[in-house]
């Protein structure tokens, strides 16, 4: 029996497929005052990636990915870890205008998708969520470039 794997961000992301329906208590901008001047994304890079996958191309995807996430959550004057979806989609527009959908998914999207991962399975950051799936079910941006991990793991005939 083959196992079926999910191929929509809907089934993914379970019961809670829209921002609007988590509560409060369970967004990340609730403990926006923990973040102030805190670099959450040097730390998970430094202790957790980079422990585990340390090689130069996880290196550089880190790089790329990072730099673009934090430049542009500067730009919105937003905290990097307390993204919206609309901060997300904002960034895909503006990565798809310059790159190939291939490329904004694995050398930005991911990494910045493994990041909120990483921040909801932690109990230092007690939110419910990953901003950039609910960006890619609401979307049209933000999916195109998710839906690359399922074209391409079609196309390669793996999970």
């Amino acid at each position: 029996m083959t196992e079926s794997w999910p191929t929509t961000p809907e089934e993914y992301a379970g019961a809670l497929q829209h921002f609007d329906v988590i509560p409060q208590r369970y967004r990340l901008d609730t403990y926006s005052a923990q973040y102030h001047g805190e670099d959450i994304w040097d730390h998970y890079v430094e202790n957790v990636v980079l422990k585990e996958h340390d090689s130069e191309r996880m290196q550089r995807t880190l790089r790329l990915g990072g730099d673009s996430w934090l430049e542009h959550m500067h730009n919105r004057e937003r905290h990097h870890a307390l993204a919206t979806p609309e901060d997300v989609n904002s960034w895909c527009e503006d990565l798809r205008e310059e790159k190939a959908r291939r490329t904004c998914y694995d050398y930005y999207f991911v990494r910045i998708y493994d990041f909120y991962k990483y921040l909801k399975s932690s109990y230092r950051h007690p939110h419910l969520y990953n901003p950039l799936l609910l960006a890619a079910i609401r979307f049209d941006a933000a999916r195109a470039i998710w839906m690359h991990r399922v074209d391409d793991r079609d196309r390669v005939g793996t999970r």
